[in-house]
C-alpha cells in the first residue's frame, strides 16, 4: 500500500471538514486575522518536503538573530512540526477541491504568523522555544507515519485532524498573547534579571500554567497517547499476515518476558474479594465527597481507620471510580493490596514490580521505559535492585505531557513493621514520601491503612486530605445502611417483628463505632435467636472484636478444638493461601507425640468446605478467586488476636506460635509426599491435593527457626534412595529449577532425577539430612551434577544466600 505521503488520499469525513472550518473560524475570531487569505499561503504550493518548508519559514526566523544567536534552536523545534505537517498533507486530502482550506496548510500558515508577531519581541523567544518543544515532543512519535507502508484508517485520521486543530488553537493563543503584549511582560524577568537556563525554563512553565495555553497542551498531550494506542491496532491489522504473527509474537515474548523477569504479585485477586463484601451504596458518601475534591485538588489521600472498618472494601471501590474516570479521562491507574496472607505481598519490591506492569501495559511510553530497563539488564539475566525498579517508576512519573496518574495502595499497615534496621513499611513509606515531595502536579496517590505510630508521622504531614473513618457521618450512615439489609433480608431475620429489627438494627449501628467487621460477626452470633431471648442477647454483645473472638473460640466444640487449632496454625504458616480441599486433607492426618504423622483416607469428608468451616466456624472464610476455593482469616484482625498474647487464660489452647504452627505444616506436607507411592502419576494426583502444595514449600517451612529438628526421622524418609518419594517430590516440583515449569510433572509419571538426592539436601540446607546421607552413601560427595554443580557447590550456594 502507498504510504501517507504517496499521492494516495482517504479524503476526510464531513465532520472533519466542520472541525477543520470552525478551527479557522476560532483563529480568526481570536487573532482578527484570515488564514485562508494570507498572501504567505500561495508559497507552499511549492514546498514539496518538510526541508523545503523550514526553508522558508528561516527567513521569518532570522529576525531573531538581532538579538538572540540561537534561532537554530527554535528551527530545530518546529522540525518535527513540518515533517508531522508535510506526512499528512496528502493523507488528509491536501490535494482534494473538496477541502477549501487543508489543515497542515493552515498550520503552516500560523506558524508563520506567529513568527511574524514575535519577531520585534524579544521577550518572547523563550516562549516560543518551549512551546514549540513541548509540541514538537508529541509529534516526535508521529514521524514513524513517513516510513510506514499503509494509510491510516478513518478512527486514525479523525485524531490526526484533531492533532493539527489543536495546535492551530496553541498557535492562535500564542499570538494573541504576544500581540496584546501579555506575554511579553510575563516574561520580562527573564530579560530584566540573570537567572540560571534551568530556572528560566521552569519560570516559562509557571507561566503557561497561568495562560490558556496550557489547558490546550495538555488536550494535546492526551490526542497524542491516544493515536499512539490506536496506531497498535492498527499497524498490527494492516500489515501482511505473516509480518502480523512476527509482529505479535514479538510484542507477547517482550511483554512475557518482561512479566517473568519482575514477577510481580497479582492484586487483582485482592480486589475481587474485597469488592465481593461491598454493599451498594456504602461508599457513596465518600466517592461524591472527599473522593472528588482529591482527584480534582490533591495529591495524597490517606484515609484511615481502626481493625474492621471497611478500609478495603472502601478502596475497592475506589479502585472501581478511578477506574471509570481514568477510561473517561484518559488517565492513567495502578492499584495495590498489601496483604498479610501472601509474603508477596508485603514488601516494597512487590509493591513496585506491580505498579511498574501496570502503568508500563496502559502507556506506550511508560512500556519504552520498562524495556529501556529490562534490556540494560541483559534482556532479564540480571534482576534489578528495589532502586532500580524506583527510578523507573519516577521516570514513568515525570514524562512531559503526561496525563493524570493514579495511585492507590490498601492496607499499608499489612506491610510488616518487624523489628530491624529498616522494616518492609519503612521502606514503603519512605518510597511514599519521595513520590509526594517530587510534587508532580498529575499525580494522583491515595492509601489506606490504620493509624499506626510509624505511619501517622509520615503520612499525616504529607496529606492534602485525611479521613478518619470513624468519625464520618458517612461511615455511620453506610454501617446504618448494613445492617438494614442484611437484617431485612437474611431468610430467618426478616421474620422477626417489626420492632425487633429496629432494637437490633439501632442497637448494632449505635454499639459499632464504624466498624464493619464486628457488626458482621455480630449479626452472625444473632441470626439464630428466638424472639424470646434477642433481647438478652443484644444486652450480652461483646464490646470489642477481641471479646467477639473470644465468644467464637468459646463456641467451637470441644471434640473439634485440636483440629480447629491445626488448622488456624496452617493458615497463619501458609505461604500461599491454601486451597479449601488442601487444608481439609490435614484434618485426615492423625497427629500424635513422638509418632510420625499417619494419613486416614477414611477421615475425609465428601465436602471439604463444610468440614473445615465446621471446625474452625466463623473465623475463617471461604471465597473464590479464579474457580477455585481459598481459605483465608475471615480479617486481618483474627489473625493478629490468635497470635499475640490477648487471649484469656482458658483460651490459651488456642494460642498460635509461628514454630509450631510452620511444624505442623511441614509435618503435614511431608506425610502428603511420603503417602505418593511408585504407582503415581498425574491422574492419581488429584486424589492428593495438599501434595502440589507440599512439593513447593515444605522446604520453607522445614527451614524456618528450628523446625528441621523436629522433623528429621520424616525427611530422611523422604531422601532414601531405595523408596520412590525422592523422585516423586523432584517430579512434582524441581526446586533445582524452579523457573522451568514446563519441566514439572513433564512426564506422566516419575522419573529418575538428573541430580542425586545428597545434592538436593545441600541445596535445601538440611544439614541434618546431608550428614546421614553422606554417612551412609559417601560415594556420592562428588556424584550427579545438578544446575549448580556438585553438592558441595549447593551446599555453598546454599550458605551464600
Amino acid at each position: 500500500m502507498p504510504s501517507p505521503g504517496s499521492g494516495s488520499s482517504s479524503i476526510p469525513s464531513s465532520s472533519n471538514f466542520h472541525l477543520i472550518s470552525k478551527a479557522l473560524s476560532d483563529y480568526a475570531k481570536q487573532t482578527d486575522i484570515d488564514l485562508t487569505k494570507n498572501p504567505f499561503a500561495d508559497q507552499f504550493h511549492s514546498c514539496h518536503s518538510a526541508e523545503a518548508i523550514s526553508k522558508l519559514l528561516q527567513s521569518r526566523v532570522e529576525a531573531f538573530k538581532s538579538y538572540r544567536d540561537e534561532h537554530r534552536k527554535l528551527i530545530k523545534c518546529l522540525n518535527p512540526v513540518f515533517q508531522f505537517l508535510h506526512v499528512f498533507s496528502s493523507t488528509l486530502g491536501e490535494s482534494q477541491v473538496l477541502v477549501p482550506f487543508p489543515p497542515a496548510k493552515a498550520v503552516f500558515v500560523g506558524i508563520d504568523v506567529l513568527l511574524q508577531a514575535a519577531s520585534g519581541v524579544s521577550t518572547s523567544y523563550d516562549a516560543l522555544v518551549q512551546i514549540f518543544d513541548r509540541v514538537s515532543n508529541f509529534l516526535k512519535r508521529l514521524q514513524i507515519y513517513a516510513e510506514i507502508t499503509f494509510t491510516p484508517e478513518a478512527p486514525m485520521i479523525n485524531i490526526i485532524v484533531q492533532i493539527m486543530v489543536e495546535i492551530l488553537s496553541v498557535l492562535a493563543l500564542t499570538t494573541t498573547e504576544i500581540k496584546q503584549g501579555r506575554l511579553s511582560k510575563q516574561m520580562l524577568p527573564l530579560v530584566n534579571l540573570v537567572i540560571p537556563r534551568s530556572s528560566a525554563e521552569k519560570f516559562v512553565k509557571k507561566v503557561f500554567r497561568e495562560s490558556k495555553i496550557e489547558a490546550v497542551l495538555q488536550k494535546l498531550a492526551q490526542l497524542t497517547d491516544e493515536e499512539t494506542r490506536m496506531a497498535t491496532t492498527l499497524t498490527l491489522r494492516e500489515v501482511s499476515a505473516s509480518n502480523t504473527k512476527a509482529a505479535i509474537n514479538a510484542l507477547l515474548d517482550r511483554k512475557t518476558s518482561i512479566q517473568s523477569w519482575l514477577s510481580p504479585p497479582d492484586p487483582s485477586k485482592n480486589h475481587i474479594t474485597a469488592r465481593q463484601h461491598y454493599h451498594e451504596g456504602t461508599s457513596t458518601w465518600f466517592v461524591q465527597g472527599v473522593f472528588e475534591e482529591w482527584r480534582s485538588t490533591g495529591s495524597l489521600l490517606w484515609v484511615h481507620g481502626k481493625p474492621g472498618s471497611g478500609k478495603s472494601v472502601l478502596c475497592s471501590m475506589i479502585v472501581e471510580a478511578t477506574e471509570a474516570i481514568s477510561d473517561a479521562e484518559s488517565a492513567l491507574m495502578a492499584y495495590y493490596y498489601f496483604d498479610f496472607r501472601d509474603t508477596a505481598k508485603q514488601d516494597i519490591r512487590g509493591l513496585l514490580t506491580s505498579l511498574l506492569t501496570q502503568i508500563s501495559t496502559k502507556s506506550g511510553r511508560c512500556g519504552s521505559i520498562l524495556s529501556d530497563l529490562y534490556l540494560t539488564r541483559d534482556s532479564g539475566l540480571r534482576q534489578p535492585s528495589n532502586d532500580d525498579l524506583k527510578k523507573c517508576l519516577v521516570k514513568m512519573l515525570r514524562l512531559p505531557e503526561s496525563p493524570t496518574i493514579y495511585i492507590i495502595l490498601d492496607a499499608l499497615d499489612e506491610c510488616p513493621n518487624a523489628s530491624g534496621v529498616e522494616p518492609p513499611r519503612a521502606h514503603v513509606l519512605k518510597l511514599v514520601n519521595e513520590l509526594i515531595n517530587l510534587r508532580l502536579t498529575n499525580l494522583r496517590l491515595c492509601v489506606t491503612s490504620r493509624p499506626e505510630s510509624d505511619i501517622i508521622p509520615t503520612l499525616k504531614p504529607l496529606a492534602s486530605h485525611v479521613v478518619s473513618l470513624q468519625d464520618q457521618d458517612g461511615q455511620k450512615e453506610a454501617i446504618n445502611n448494613y445492617v438494614k439489609f442484611v437484617v431485612h433480608s437474611d431468610e430467618w431475620m426478616k421474620k422477626w417483628r417489626k420492632q425487633d429489627k429496629e432494637l437490633v438494627i439501632n442497637t448494632l449501628v449505635r454499639k459499632a463505632d464504624g466498624m464493619f467487621r464486628w457488626v458482621a460477626c455480630q449479626l452472625e452470633a444473632l441470626r439464630d435467636c428466638l424472639p424470646a431471648s434477642l433481647r438478652d442477647a443484644l444486652r450480652e454483645l461483646p464490646e470489642t472484636l477481641d471479646q467477639t473472638y473470644e465468644r467464637i473460640l468459646q463456641g467451637i466444640k470441644p471434640r473439634n478444638r485440636e483440629y480447629a487449632h491445626r488448622l488456624l496454625q496452617c493458615i497463619t504458616a501458609a505461604i500461599r493461601p491454601l486451597l479449601v480441599e488442601e487444608l481439609a486433607e490435614v484434618l485426615a492426618i492423625r497427629f500424635e507425640d513422638g509418632k510420625p504423622p499417619e494419613y486416614h483416607s477414611d477421615w475425609c469428608m465428601e465436602d471439604a468446605q463444610e468440614a473445615v468451616i465446621l471446625a474452625c466456624s466463623s473465623l475463617i472464610s471461604v471465597i473464590s478467586v479464579d474457580g477455585s476455593r481459598i481459605v483465608q482469616f475471615s480479617h486481618f484482625s483474627v489473625k493478629e488476636f490468635l497470635t499475640s498474647d490477648r487471649l484469656s487464660r482458658d483460651l490459651s489452647r488456642y494460642r498460635i506460635f509461628l514454630q509450631p504452627a510452620h511444624t505442623t505444616l511441614a509435618q503435614a506436607c511431608l506425610c502428603a509426599l511420603l503417602r505418593l507411592n511408585v504407582k503415581v502419576d498425574k491422574t492419581s494426583m488429584k486424589e492428593c491435593p495438599l501434595s502440589i502444595y507440599a512439593a513447593q514449600h515444605w522446604v520453607e517451612h522445614a527451614r524456618f527457626e528450628n523446625v528441621s529438628s523436629s522433623i528429621q526421622e520424616l525427611m530422611v524418609h523422604l531422601f532414601e534412595p531405595d523408596r520412590p518419594h525422592f523422585a516423586t517430590w523432584v517430579w512434582i516440583y524441581d526446586i533445582d529449577q524452579p523457573w522451568d515449569w514446563v519441566k514439572h510433572m513433564s512426564s506422566e509419571q516419575p522419573m529418575e532425577p538428573e541430580a542425586d538426592a545428597l545434592y538436593y539436601a545441600a541445596l535445601c540446607g538440611l544439614h541434618g539430612v546431608v550428614e546421614h546421607l553422606i554417612s551412609s552413601c559417601p560415594q556420592n560427595i562428588n556424584s550427579k551434577r545438578g544446575a549448580y554443580g556438585t553438592p558441595l557447590h549447593a551446599s555453598l550456594l546454599k550458605a551464600r544466600c
